[in-house]
């Protein structure tokens, strides 16, 4: 992006200006500590001095003996080290400091787990008892008082413009985010009764932006299980349509990418992503903007999922803009500024919508012949 919008020159002067401030920074507090070594070191050694001045003046005068002039040096000399290495480590003691701030920090906003009764595979059903959330560090609502029921068998499509709150449902209903009022249950459990990790477990999860993590892809596709298991591995992108394409890469499963994906393009990632969120057979997708870098082959792949999973008597969220992700969805739930505008089966929810949108469009325009 840098080089094709033509900002090489920007960029690299940005990062030459924050450089060149850290490098300023770096050696200013260096300055700064080797003057406070070379003082400490410079008094220490000016006390002694003195030390033994005024212990020779003192033997000079016979007031002192030799032995005790110099043992008078040798207890100075070690009283004043430990200030002298107080002042060296003191870089050490102040990282030391705020480290610990920041532990405490951290420890204070996230609480320790909860040991949680293990509870069986749950039927595909989910329901949302009056969900309002919050963001995490955020003081406005993105939901409020949000319901619906969904059974085995079903999927949702989740509409709404930008900013409606779709992703913010689907943080909610991967456990992600805790609701700030109401429940999520699943086979009637809270989703905060299961443990995070065996959560994960029932419900697949395909974020809008799909990140990879440096490994293979199986061991991608397993959610970086230690002990894979390939034939769940295979199952999963085949079920995702990736097995063909992933045979194809050079080592096939064992294909190594990075962070950002590597060689592999958007649509490749988003399909790899597809079908980690398939590994295991979880009871509930949530997918956010599925298509959103998927070709025609990668969409016919995407609702070929979908229907699988319909089949299997699993349920799927599907958050999308494009009415083609939502193909496969028999039911429609439109939000808009954070509420439910409508929800029930997507023929009758498309036609409330479109009437509601013609009847706005018909009020702007006899508003505006009357002005």
């Amino acid at each position: 992006m840098v080089h094709s919008l033509g900002m090489r020159g920007s960029a690299f002067d940005r990062w030459q200006i924050a450089r060149g401030a850290s490098l300023d920074a770096t050696i200013a507090a260096t300055d700064a500590s080797g003057t406070f070594t070379s003082m400490t070191k410079a008094f220490r050694l000016f006390l002694q001095s003195a030390m033994l001045g005024l212990g020779a003046y003192l033997v000079l005068q016979g007031e002192l003996t030799p032995g005790a002039m110099i043992a008078g040096s040798i207890l100075l000399g070690r009283g004043l080290a430990p200030i002298e290495m107080i002042v060296n480590q003191w870089a050490v003691y102040q990282k030391g400091r705020e480290g610990w701030g920041k532990l405490a920090i951290l420890l204070g906003a996230i609480m320790p787990e909860p040991k949680r009764t293990n509870l069986p595979k749950p039927t595909a059903r989910l329901v949302a008892d009056q969900v309002t959330m919050l963001p995490p560090g955020g003081q406005q609502a993105t939901l409020r008082a949000i319901s619906f029921a969904v059974e085995p068998g079903q999927a949702v499509g989740i509409i709404g413009t930008s900013g409606a709150g779709k992703s913010t449902l689907a943080r909610a209903l991967t456990g992600v985010w805790k609701p700030a009022g109401g429940k999520i249950r699943l086979d009637g459990a809270a989703l905060d009764q299961y443990d995070p990790d065996v959560l994960g477990q029932h419900i697949g999860y395909l974020p809008q932006r799909v990140q990879l993590f440096d490994g293979t892809i199986k061991e991608n596709i397993a959610r970086m299980s230690l002990t894979p298991d390939d034939a769940k591995v295979v199952e999963a992108a085949k079920k995702a349509d990736a097995h063909e394409m992933i045979l194809r890469l050079p080592d096939g499963y064992d294909t190594r990418v990075a962070a950002n994906g590597g060689l592999l393009s958007g649509g490749q990632i988003q399909r790899i992503g597809l079908a980690r969120t398939m590994y295991g057979d979880p009871v509930v997708l949530v997918l956010d903007e599925p298509n959103s870098n998927l070709d025609n082959t990668g969409s016919a792949a995407l609702n070929s999922a979908v229907e699988q999973q319909k089949a299997a008597g699993g349920i799927v969220f599907v958050m999308a803009h494009r009415p083609d992700a939502i193909f496969h969805c028999d039911t429609l739930l439109v939000l808009e500024d954070g509420t439910k505008r409508a929800y029930g089966p997507k023929d009758e929810v498309l036609k409330q919508v479109t009437k509601n949108r013609n009847e706005i469009v018909k009020a702007a325009g006899k508003s505006a012949g009357v002005s």
